[in-house]
């Protein structure tokens, strides 16, 4: 029974072994393939991107008319905020 209790035990032992063996040789990355020494001249010079220009923010929404107003705030009170998702027609 002691045999067979430490078999299995050598037998975890070697799996976790060969996991961190195997983790530690990177099989997940691609190979790196080395330049040939005679292509090696000179670095190459990178020229630094142009700056990211930022869109203008879109301009403020313009102000309700009062009878605009009072609509959504009758809307709001009574509940009936919600949008309803607009129907689509099935494709054919």
């Amino acid at each position: 029974m002691l045999r067979t209790i430490l078999w299995i035990a050598a037998a975890c032992v070697a799996v976790l072994v060969a996991l961190a063996v195997s983790r530690s040789l990177h099989f997940d990355r691609p190979v790196e393939k080395a330049a040939p020494a005679a292509a090696v001249v000179a670095p190459k010079v990178v020229k630094p991107a142009a700056p990211v220009v930022a869109p203008p923010p879109p301009p403020p929404p313009a102000p309700k008319t009062p009878a605009q107003q009072q609509i959504d705030d009758d809307a709001a009170a009574t509940g009936m905020t919600t949008v309803e998702p607009k129907e689509e027609t099935p494709p054919t």
